[in-house]
């Protein structure tokens, strides 16, 4: 697609991956240096036959400047065309210059993407993928861990046991359960907040400090209910599920934790177990070799006192995007952010932070976790794409599967899912309740 220099450059990145203006996958070879840094494919299998993004034909463009674009009578019978033979083009060589190689305490592999941040290719094996696919949808998307559809509808105490089982019944919206007073008086504020959407940029939590967080959230009474919505089934609401928060109480609408009694809750915790050892056994003395020293956080106590206390679970179906943003909302700004990749391989893109660097384009696949710690925590970063046609063949529905497996394997078969988790409070900090 043309480069349109208006935009900044992780901007014009963005624009490239997420383009579907032509049946064309994006181009991941010939990626001029204005767009971005090379891309890189860390944990690719050394064979192109057992490679599912090789196969499903994300190596077959070279990049240009100008893509026609066709009618929607011809993409549709193009689309069907190359769904059955895509062309599949041929892997480069990974440019690997100048990327430092780590070794983790297990043995495992990482490597520093940039400052901070450690992508551990293939860190789950395929059983630890399926592992936590399950418990991110079966568990971690449990009461009293708020979800993306709690404000809409009244769900079912699971709702993918409900998917799993009976994923045709109907789940009502809760604007059905209001009276006409009520229905009234939310229509009413909703058209007071009616206008043209806000882009909410809050100081970093750890320059307004706990007490100015906490004030500000004082008055917050939650996200206001749609009057709109019709009832669906179970299997369309979890299509349309978009987040699950863990642990500490995030707030969407403030873009700061919830530091009241109501927000504290229990962190998983075998992914608190995972989250810790890999902190723990990465060699953050050999990450930040290189940096300068008053750039270097305090990492000598994370294998000690590392505690992540709150996450973010994010499920995409294979057309959905995370746009460029920066996560600041912990008291302390430098501790790592532990990513979890499952299901469909995806293009993420790693800054600076600045918008007006060009980021470096990362395949994360799935069992790939990546660290960001230091002043990589604020660095813009986002997923532009879900690279389609590429899930493992782990996660193809197997003889023995038990229903929960089934059902799950059923979902992700056009999805992928983050687990992310970082820890909010520095130790030994103290929460005032008061």
């Amino acid at each position: 697609m043309a480069i349109v220099e208006s935009h900044p450059a992780f901007r014009l990145a963005e624009k490239h991956f997420k383009n579907r203006s032509t049946t064309a996958l994006p181009a991941l070879r010939g990626l001029p240096p204005s767009l971005c840094l090379p891309l890189l494919d860390l944990a690719r299998p050394a064979e192109e036959d057992e490679d599912s993004v090789w196969r499903a034909g994300w190596w077959s463009n070279v990049y240009s400047s100008e893509v026609p674009k066709i009618s929607k009578s011809r993409k549709r019978r193009n689309s069907r065309a190359v769904s059955n033979e895509p062309a599949r083009g041929e892997r480069p060589e990974l440019e690997l210059e100048g990327m430092k190689r780590v070794f983790l305490a297990d043995g495992k592999v990482g490597f520093v993407v940039a400052e901070g941040c450690v992508l551990v290719p293939g860190y789950l094996d395929a059983e630890g993928q399926k592992s936590f696919l399950l418990a991110a949808l079966a568990d971690y998307t449990l009461p009293p861990n708020p979800k993306s559809l709690d404000t809409h509808y009244s769900l079912p105490p699971s709702l993918f046991d409900t998917y799993a089982t009976t994923p045709d019944l109907l789940i009502s919206p809760k604007h059905l359960e209001l009276d006409d007073s009520e229905r009234s008086a939310l229509s009413q504020a909703a058209e007071v907040k009616r206008g043209p959407r806000t882009l909410i940029e809050t100081a970093p939590a750890s320059k307004l400090g706990y007490e100015e967080v906490k004030r500000r959230n004082a008055t917050w009474t939650g996200d206001d209910m749609s009057l709109k919505l019709g009832s669906k089934t179970a299997e369309a609401l979890m299509k349309e599920l978009r987040w699950a928060n863990l642990g500490r109480v995030y707030q969407w609408s403030t873009k700061t934790y919830d530091f009241s009694a109501r927000g504290d809750i229990a962190f998983p915790k075998d992914l608190e177990n995972v989250c810790r050892r890999i902190v723990s056994d990465t060699p953050w003395h050999e990450v930040y070799a290189s940096v300068q020293e008053d750039a270097v956080p305090k990492f000598s106590t994370w294998a000690e006192d590392y505690k992540p206390d709150t996450g973010i679970v994010n499920y995409y179906q294979t057309k959905d995007t995370l746009m460029a943003h920066v996560d600041r909302s912990e008291l302390d700004p430098a501790r790592p952010l532990v990513s979890i990749s499952l299901g469909h391989s995806a293009i993420f893109l790693l800054g600076t932070d600045s918008r007006e660097d060009p980021p470096r384009p990362l395949i994360l696949r799935s069992g790939d976790v990546l660290i960001m710690s230091g002043r990589g925590r604020q660095a813009y970063h986002g997923v532009p794409r879900i690279m389609e046609g590429t899930l493992a063949p782990h996660f193809v529905e197997a003889h023995g599967d038990s229903t929960a497996m089934r059902a799950a394997k059923r979902w992700v078969a056009n999805a992928r899912i983050n687990i992310n988790a970082r820890q909010v409070f520095p130790p030994g900090f103290t929460i005032n309740d008061a």
